[in-house]
């Protein structure tokens, strides 16, 4: 089990990995980041998560000059020398080192900073969580889009302390208009009608990796699935509820502020959708990713 960081191309073990004091990350949050696991040493859906982390730069003006073939290849030298069975893998990218603390991007005159950090990845199972809508709302679209996944992460920070401090293991965020919008790292899902209903990107949430392709994968089906605004009420009246994220799937949700979901346990259309979903992404990562990482490592 090796954790390893990659610095702008340099491979050193984690724990003796540094970034400048004056690099804008540390400084003011001024980054983004992906989040990808490995299936079968090949990080999944790559392709997705880059394109996902050039919408962020683009959004927050930040000039990141690789491509993904440099960006793969700097990740498979990383993932080559870590010698995991599967890796969690985080990309950071900065603005860069300032030349002072100042936060006028004038100060900032590059490169950016880019952070590669593979780890031996934790083995999850179909865990359960327990909701609880906490008062702190998601930042509203107009100050900071949740759509750029960025290193400023204090209101998710703040918001699963508050979940926590009532009893829960995380957070569920209202926007400012009341409807609900996702967790601190996953999205939201309900099953009501016999339909699957996720919020809609518009209503203040990151355009999840996993949220899409169950989409696709329920739509490819003929499974009802929506996206459309929902209240408090929606979630807590559910037949079922679960959350999706990129390295746990998905997710049941049994309790929602301190009162059960249905019978208090994974439901079953949350377990089937599960068990789907693990045969569609495997066969996606098959078909799709691994020849795309390939070529992209070649």
């Amino acid at each position: 089990m090796t954790n390893l960081v990659n610095v702008n191309g340099v491979v050193t073990p984690e724990a003796q990995a540094v970034v400048p004091v004056l690099d804008r990350g540390f400084l003011f949050g001024d980054s983004i980041y992906e989040v990808m696991r490995t299936r079968d040493g090949v990080p999944f859906a790559f392709p997705d998560h880059f394109e996902r982390l050039r919408s962020s730069a683009d959004g927050l003006r930040l000039r990141f000059d690789l491509d993904d073939r440099a960006l793969a290849r700097r990740i498979q030298e990383t993932l080559a020398a870590a010698r995991n069975a599967e890796n969690y893998v985080r990309i950071i990218v900065t603005r860069g080192t300032g030349t002072a603390p100042n936060i006028d991007v004038a100060y900032a005159p590059g490169p950016c900073t880019v952070i590669i950090l593979v780890r031996d990845l934790p083995r999850f199972s179909m865990l359960e969580a327990h909701l609880q809508i906490v008062g702190r709302l998601r930042n509203d679209r107009r100050a900071l889009d949740p759509a750029y996944k960025t290193g400023n992460y204090l209101n998710n920070v703040l918001g699963l302390i508050e979940a926590k401090a009532s009893g829960g293991t995380d957070a569920l965020f209202l926007n400012t208009e009341g409807h609900v919008t996702e967790c601190s790292t996953s999205n939201l899902w309900v099953l009501r009608d016999g339909v699957l209903r996720t919020p809609p990107l518009d209503a203040g949430i990151l355009a999840g990796i996993t949220r899409k392709l169950l989409l696709e994968m329920c739509r490819g089906e003929g499974t009802a699935a929506v996206e459309e605004n929902l209240t408090p009420h929606d979630v807590t009246s559910a037949e079922e509820v679960f959350v999706s994220a990129s390295l746990r799937d998905l997710v049941p949700v049994t309790r929602v502020d301190g009162a059960p979901i249905g019978d208090g346990r994974p439901g079953p259309v949350t377990t089937r959708l599960a068990e789907r979903f693990e045969r569609f992404s495997a066969q996606r990562h098959a078909d799709v990713y691994v020849p795309q990482w390939r070529a992209l490592c070649l």
